[in-house]
């Protein structure tokens, strides 16, 4: 009789401890399901971050015409990092038939090379053939992620009037 009780507490524990296991796989999943949406809400949107990147655009051009070479390449750095922070965010974009992880650095990869060589080299005439490879780059882009009305190219007016470019 004893045996047989032992046996249906062994029963009964064990199914308690799959029915606690069960339980607490559900509230794992569950958790991880609402902090996944509370990464996906908080995340940037790539509208925001081309934005980030057309600032950091217009400052390069800034500081390299200005032969700031630092903040020149702090700026190139800062373009690649939001690039980077694109394709972590976004490796497959709507309707764009390449996933941007291929994308944007078959596109990219090579002007902003140029743009770090003319940086090192500290040569402005350089510096501003490299950004205009860079910006015909970034338009070409847009082109194959079938957003071509976005265009890229030096900035005309003077912006960030509260920044002080020159060394």
């Amino acid at each position: 009789m004893n045996k047989i009780l032992m046996g249906l507490a062994v029963i009964f524990l064990g199914g308690c401890s799959q029915q606690q296991s069960v339980n607490s796989n559900a509230a794992l999943e569950a958790k991880v399901a609402s902090l996944e949406k509370t990464v996906d809400d908080l995340k940037p949107g790539l509208g925001e971050i081309m934005g980030v990147i057309q600032q950091h655009h217009a400052k390069l051009y800034y500081a390299g015409t200005k032969s700031n070479w630092p903040l020149a390449g702090y700026e190139l750095d800062e373009i690649q990092e939001s690039l980077d922070d694109a394709m972590k965010f976004y490796p497959e974009f709507k309707d764009v038939k390449v996933p941007l992880t291929q994308l944007i650095p078959t596109m990219t990869k090579a002007s902003i090379a140029q743009v770090r060589t003319a940086i090192e080299q500290k040569n402005e005439k350089s510096f501003v053939q490299a950004f205009g490879a860079l910006s015909g780059s970034c338009s070409n882009c847009h082109e194959a992620a079938n957003h071509p009305f976005v265009k890229i190219q030096a900035p005309s007016e003077a912006m960030f009037s509260n920044q002080k470019f020159a060394p």
